[in-house]
């Protein structure tokens, strides 16, 4: 520490002080004069203590330039202290010791070179007598820091704090549009309180262009430092009369350039006041989504690095923002920062081809995503938005938000439900001719509004999931299902399978065409069992049909599918509802659409078998045909096993099933109605989950 007692005092630096202090607050100039002249400045180096927690010193101290961390050590054993606030310019810490007598609570320590003018405890205590105003904004600076204190315990810093970062061309004003438009359906999506914070100033920002409702433009940010009652102008409703919830907007700064912002030769960017002011905000809203671009300053940047509990990075797909992303990637700069804790999503944004997988895929392999040695080893690109100008600009001239139905619509809807966490992934069960139940479940569940983010299907699960994926009507899945029992029966000398595949391969190949999965828009997998390894493979890149036959391939019915060096058979054997690859695919709300039959638990051996294999009228029993005996087996340890499988699944939609054979596709056409019909016996748990779904 060094002082300097000797030093001037200059009228800039003064003037500074008076503005950016709420010590000084509304104080008569006489006051103001009288307490300059017994403050002392000090100059701690970075890393120096000003104030040790336990140790009493006797001093009150203002922050002139610089910045210092509160630092608490929480108890005896406790070896690293740990931060509990953040002091810039215009702060003051200290009063409470010398009101109270006791030793400070906590370390002050300087986190670069800071300088504070102090004053010994007699002439605060003398000052703070004399003065009435000091006394109120003292007696009001602990007061809010108390009532601070109390909604951070009681509301644990409610706002989910979501950084979306755009990797885009310079001045961009269309492109980061979609800012707005994400906020909108974040707030319609979540029915929560958000606030679309841009760190620009108000005359950059997007958000205030398309407000359309009142207060929906609060105050920016450093003028609610300044001002309490600014602050409580963010405590507006967020809803209107008719239950239309919008988006609240911020900038964070009126006027002036950020990157210009400067005082007296003290940067105001971030402070302890921001910091101070944010923790409020966080009480207000459910959500707060800090929006910067490479046009932020950085310090900005790295502040919001340290807020934020999660990242959604949106890169556009232009040459010149692809590079900027490639090269922060290799240098490991914001935000993708190896170090970063920030939980990070990718998104590439204004894709001008169709966004399937396979698109995604060059991509991701562009960005370096899932490389050994980048800071995106273990990042998965969630999703392509697709380009969309026309749009955009008509959006813009209108000052509206998307319009309902369009690509890039549902792609900024499905951005927001990632970050509501509202993501669908559905896995369609194994169980034969009860496989047109799933027919029934996806035509309701898509009359609700219910989107299909992730779909992963087993067996005969992958036939309406496919067939949906290929724009085919429910009319063509049930001909399909029908179709399915006629290529059955294709007899051949048993050596792996009592029956041929070709039947059925011919189908799959006419249903899905040269179709592969990397052609999908939506990420679809199916699940097979490797009989090398004995263990589950999930197929989601090349042909469908190849995946389809192998997927459907019952052990001893139909042969192995050999895909390069892997024999492939049907994967009800070993996770029958495969809810935990929609899982591992990025679905947050994972629904489960099981085929199991209502009488297997409780039923006899015999309870799913042709009741021509009965003893009726006294005739000799006759015993059940191989082909029902292979399957009966195989549904009995399917559905033992799916039990297992839906363990992990929010919503498991069971349709009411009557027996048949697993086989017996002719009499499957009355299950689609069940399916159908068990869709609104889980509608209220959906509804919990998304509660845009509520009436």
């Amino acid at each position: 520490m060094t002082s300097t007692h000797s030093l001037c005092w200059s009228s800039s630096e003064a003037k500074h002080l008076v503005e950016s202090s709420p010590l000084f607050r509304d104080m008569p100039a006489g006051e103001i004069a009288a307490i300059l002249t017994h403050m002392q400045p000090m100059t701690y180096a970075q890393g120096t203590s000003i104030v040790e927690q336990g140790t009493w010193d006797g001093q009150f101290y203002i922050v002139v330039s610089g910045s210092a961390s509160v630092l608490l050590q929480d108890g005896e054993q406790a070896r690293t202290p740990f931060s509990t606030g953040w002091l810039g310019p215009g702060e003051c810490f200290g009063e409470v010791s010398l009101l109270t007598g006791e030793s400070p609570a906590a370390t002050v320590r300087a986190e670069e070179d800071t300088t504070v003018w102090s004053l010994t405890q007699a002439d605060f205590l003398a000052l703070y007598e004399a003065y009435p105003t000091l006394l109120r904004n003292i007696n009001r600076i602990l007061s809010l820091r108390l009532a601070r204190t109390n909604r951070q315990l009681l509301s644990t810093k409610r706002a989910e704090r979501v950084w979306l970062a755009f990797v885009d061309t310079p001045g961009s004003l269309l492109e980061r549009s979609l800012a707005m438009h994400i906020a909108q359906a974040l707030a319609e999506r979540s029915r929560k309180r958000v606030l679309l914070l841009e760190l620009c100033s108000s005359d950059q920002a997007v958000g205030p262009h398309f407000a359309a409702h009142a207060d929906q433009v609060r105050p920016a940010v450093l003028a609610c430092t300044q001002s309490y009652d600014l602050l409580q102008k963010h405590k507006a409703p967020t809803v209107t009369a008719k239950g239309q919830h919008f988006a609240a907007l911020a900038a964070f700064i009126d006027g002036d350039n950020v990157n210009g912002h400067k005082k007296a030769g003290q940067t105001t960017l971030w402070n302890g006041h921001v910091q101070a002011t944010l923790i409020d905000l966080a009480t207000f809203y459910d959500y707060i989504l800090f929006v910067t671009t490479q046009e932020s300053p950085a310090a900005l940047v790295r502040a919001v690095e340290e807020l934020c509990q999660r990242a959604v990075v949106l890169v556009s797909a232009n040459a010149e923002a692809l590079q900027s992303a490639q090269l922060a990637v290799s240098l490991s700069r914001a935000p993708f920062s190896e170090s970063s804790p920030v939980e990070r999503s990718l998104f590439v944004a204004h894709v001008p081809e169709r966004p399937t997988i396979g698109v995604q895929d060059r991509y991701a392999a562009q960005l370096g995503i899932g490389a050994a040695g980048t800071s995106l080893a273990t990042t998965r690109l969630a999703r392509l938005l697709p380009a969309d100008t026309v749009l955009l600009e008509e959006c813009w001239r209108r000052q509206e938000t998307l319009t309902p139905g369009a690509d890039l619509t549902k792609a900024v809807d499905f951005v927001a439900r990632h970050i509501a966490r509202q993501t669908v992934g559905i896995a369609f069960g194994a169980g034969g001719a009860r496989g047109f139940a799933h027919i029934g479940v996806m035509k309701h569940l898509l009359e609700c509004g219910i989107p299909f983010d992730y779909i992963a299907g087993c067996s005969i699960g992958i036939i309406p999931a496919g067939m949906y994926l290929l724009d085919k009507s429910f009319d063509e899945m049930e001909e399909a299902f029908l179709r399915f029992q006629r290529y059955i029966v294709k007899w051949r000398i048993p050596r792996t399978s009592i029956f041929s595949n070709k039947g059925v391969k011919h189908l799959f190949e006419e249903l899905c065409g040269t179709t592969c999965f990397e052609d999908l828009p939506v990420p679809f997998a199916v699940v097979v069992i490797d009989l090398a390894t004995r263990a589950g493979v999930v197929l989601d890149r090349g042909p469908i049909w190849q995946a389809g036959l192998a997927s459907v391939s019952v052990p001893a019915v139909f042969p192995p599918v050999l895909i390069g060096k892997h024999a492939l058979i049907d994967g009800g054997m070993h996770d029958p509802v495969p809810v935990s690859v929609i899982k591992e695919m990025g679905a947050d709300i994972l629904i489960a659409s099981a085929l199991r039959g209502q009488n297997l638990a409780h039923g006899s051996a015999t309870d799913t078998l042709p009741r021509t294999q009965h003893n009726r009228h006294k005739r000799a029993p006759r015993s059940a045909h191989i082909v029902d005996m292979l399957l009966h087996s195989y549904s009995i340890a399917m559905t033992t096993i799916s039990m297992h499988s839906m363990r992990e699944a929010d919503v498991v939609i069971q349709p009411k099933l009557h027996r048949v054979p697993l086989y017996h596709f002719s009499e499957g056409h009355k299950f689609v109605m069940a399916g159908y019909e068990a869709v609104e016996d889980v509608l209220p748990l959906l509804q919990k989950r998304l509660p845009w779904l509520a009436k």
